[in-house]
């Protein structure tokens, strides 16, 4: 899928394209839509091919606009990686992953601005993570009958149907004790009276790791104000049962790698407590849940760059 795709491009330097010292590299069309992908979503439907194409040039032309890619290429082929790897770890643990949030914000802004083109429905199907289950209905409903009258719309409305499943909106989160990384027993309903952001994560996600320095801004502004974070680690999510040592080392050391100074468990800390996954029905990581003062949901999300939980901590706090 696009995103793939366009999150690979991101994380590129990790595979060595640091080592290019061309300051010249252009970043034209790094997030250009495909006209292929859009074509095949809405194969079954008699759409209009050149309109669909103008408005794939409209949504282009958007995303050309640069708003720091030039730069950050600037800035990353000037990093030497085998003699300052720590420069160049917070290099693309952050700058690729805020450039990228920018650019989907202008996508999530077209569907809003252009709800009679079938690019936005597309979008709307393509960019879903950044959609809490209530503003992904609330975004589709806005579109044109015309488009909800397609086949390539169902899938819309399969995904809808699936965030209600799961959003766990208005319920009691399931509470759960664990020790935390200094060995301190904590327990959720023990946070009571706070925001709290609820992020499931792994020492292996690389998405999950670089929503990190957007965390740590977060927490750093509204911790004095009642938020806080708890994060539930998965290190057996691929079903290989990583022996209990080892997981633990992991997620220990990318704690610290990260400097990620909150409150941190481990899913399975091998002391026979509740499957804390399970129980918030994760499947995809990252996936953050914002908690109430009184511990019910707000919301969920299953993408790292979402920025509706930032909005809502910043309406209930910013007072």
């Amino acid at each position: 899928m696009k995103r793939l795709i366009l999150w690979g491009m991101l994380l590129l330097p990790l595979a060595g394209i640091c080592q290019q010292q061309d300051t010249t590299v252009s970043t034209k069309g790094m997030f250009d839509l495909d006209p292929g992908l859009v074509m095949t979503f809405l194969s079954k439907d008699s759409v209009d091919k050149n309109e669909v194409l103008r408005d794939i040039d409209a949504l282009n032309a958007l995303l050309r606009i640069d708003i720091g890619e030039a730069a950050m290429m600037k800035e990353l082929a000037a990093i030497d990686r085998e003699k300052d790897s720590t420069r160049f770890y917070n290099f693309v643990t952050t700058k690729p992953a805020a450039l990228y949030r920018e650019k989907r914000i202008l996508m999530q802004q077209f569907v809003a601005g252009h709800p009679d083109s079938y690019v936005s429905l597309y979008e709307l199907n393509d960019n879903d993570g950044m959609y809490s289950a209530d503003s992904y209905t609330v975004a589709y409903t806005k579109l044109s009958n015309r488009l909800k009258n397609t086949q390539a719309a169902q899938k819309i409305r399969d995904r809808m149907t699936q965030l209600k499943k799961i959003s766990l909106h208005g319920t009691q989160a399931a509470d759960f004790t664990r020790k935390d990384q200094y060995g301190k027993t904590v327990r959720l309903s023990d946070y009571k009276g706070k925001l709290v952001i609820l992020d499931f994560w792994g020492s292996w996600c690389g998405a999950c790791r670089q929503s990190h320095p957007h965390l740590k801004e977060l927490y750093e502004a509204y911790k004095d104000k009642g938020l806080e974070i708890i994060a539930v680690a998965n290190e057996n999510v691929h079903g290989d049962k990583t022996p209990l040592v080892k997981a633990k080392a992991a997620w220990l050391a990318a704690i610290k790698k990260d400097g990620v100074n909150w409150v941190h468990v481990l899913n399975d800390e091998g002391a026979g407590g509740m499957d804390i996954v399970k129980a918030f029905q994760v499947t995809a990581y990252p996936t953050k849940f914002l908690l109430d003062k009184d511990g019910k949901v707000l919301l969920r999300i299953e993408d790292g760059l979402n920025v509706e939980i930032d909005q809502t901590i910043k309406s209930m706090l910013d007072k």
